[in-house]
């Protein structure tokens, strides 16, 4: 009876957990594997931007978007670092938004697309039926408002985008939307840290990824809960 309850709660927002767990497994596993520090990170691509511009901006927000590798990027770190490397005129903070806007709209194309034809196979394949159905309701409820408040940061874009891929939501209703919101959020933090944070220094993020995965369970017992409920 327990255990029924157990699985009830967990499969109702079996994505969610899921997502929960990837994320465990990667702060878990990043000193087991000798991954580099956050601030060897930040040096690279201080380097990075010193070297290639704007294309290593496009390249780096492409990696800072995708889902599962973006994990590696705490917060928006690769924008933050192009208006405070990169943004000396006006006119290189219109670059900078342009080239980082687009690439962010490119990368979530393709988590969707992973979200839809990778995902969504897999929950069918556990015989998940009942809880996509479920995301789908949650997603049409909530759609524009999770859109905008998610597309603040580029990792949890990247999840928003899976979650649409996943319910089979329009690709261009959502494109549309979604790429309003991220020149939205783009341009509003680059000019807020163009204006008046030039001199601002990322210092230590050793424990970003953590925060993370607290707003991921949140959101995850959320969505359990409500299904459960039902």
């Amino acid at each position: 009876m327990y255990l029924l309850k157990i699985k009830t709660f967990f499969t109702g927002a079996l994505f969610e957990w899921s997502v929960v767990l990837l994320f465990l497994v990667y702060l878990i596993s990043y000193d087991p594997l000798g991954l580099p520090s956050i601030e060897t990170v930040i040096g690279f691509i201080e380097r990075g931007f010193t070297s290639y511009g704007l294309w290593f901006l496009f390249l780096g927000l492409i990696l800072e978007g995708l889902f599962v590798f973006g994990f590696y990027f705490p917060g928006s770190i690769i924008a933050f670092m192009a208006v405070l490397t990169l943004g000396n005129t006006y006119g290189d903070v219109f670059l900078i938004i342009f080239v980082g806007s687009l690439a962010l709209i490119l990368v979530n194309i393709v988590n969707y697309w992973l979200g839809k034809h990778g995902y969504y196979k897999l929950l069918n394949r556990f015989g998940a039926y009942g809880t996509i159905e479920r995301m789908g309701k949650r997603f049409d409820k909530n759609e524009k408002g999770a859109i905008l408040l998610f597309s603040s940061s580029p990792n949890f874009l990247a999840i928003t985008s899976i979650y649409a891929g996943i319910v089979q939501a329009k690709l261009f209703r959502y494109l549309r939307f979604m790429s309003l919101c991220i020149v939205f959020w783009v341009s509003l933090v680059s000019s807020i840290l163009f204006i008046f944070l030039r001199d601002f220094e990322i210092t230590s993020l050793d424990n970003a990824g953590w925060y993370s995965l607290v707003i991921m369970i949140v959101w995850a017992l959320w969505e359990s809960f409500s299904s459960y409920k039902k």
